[in-house]
């Protein structure tokens, strides 16, 4: 969940003052109550397919950087009011009126986490929304980790997801749909 004492907008604040604390040397930006730091973990959270980025390991260049893709910011430029952020093997100049397209990724919810694998997972097992306590979710959480999984918190709430077998039914009418060739 993204709000509540566990959630990640929460998480992701005391996260950033554990692992990328306030530093002379490190250049900040203020944005919607949101500090972006040198060195934070971001995640792109909007499509932009506009936006040319630099391949930092071979000689190359492109557009476009998804939703999903994480990176650090690896330096904030307050004179031309752009960051420069590393998605892996790419380098994007960001300007700061697109900075509603990227969040903090030190802690990410199960659902951005979808595709992607993490060496350790850590979950609160916190109480949330009973639509949230599924064990479709806890799935989800446990297998993005290649390592390690520790899940912190209440064993009932470990319980309640285990047992809750739960399975939101969708009603798009997309097989007919697909089937019908509409």
């Amino acid at each position: 969940t993204r709000k509540g004492p566990v959630g990640v907008i929460a998480l992701n604040e005391k996260l950033q003052q554990a692992l990328n604390p306030i530093s002379e040397s490190k250049k900040e930006k203020q944005y919607r109550g949101i500090t972006f730091r040198e060195g934070d973990k971001v995640m792109q959270i909007k499509n932009n397919y506009n936006i040319e980025w630099t391949s930092i390991t071979v000689d190359e260049e492109g557009v476009g950087v998804f939703n999903g893709d994480i990176g650090y910011i690896e330096k904030i430029d307050a004179k031309n009011e752009t960051m420069t952020i590393r998605f892996e093997d790419k380098s994007v100049i960001c300007d700061f009126l697109r900075l509603d397209e990227i969040e903090h990724a030190y802690a990410i919810t199960v659902h951005k986490s979808q595709g992607s694998e993490f060496d350790a997972v850590i979950m609160p097992m916190y109480p949330v929304s009973p639509l949230l306590q599924s064990r479709n979710l806890l799935y989800t959480s446990i297998t993005r980790a290649k390592e390690l999984v520790v899940l912190v918190g209440r064993e009932s709430e470990l319980i309640t997801m285990t047992d809750n077998v739960y399975d939101k039914r969708r009603f798009s009418m997309l097989n007919a749909r697909l089937r019908d060739g509409k």
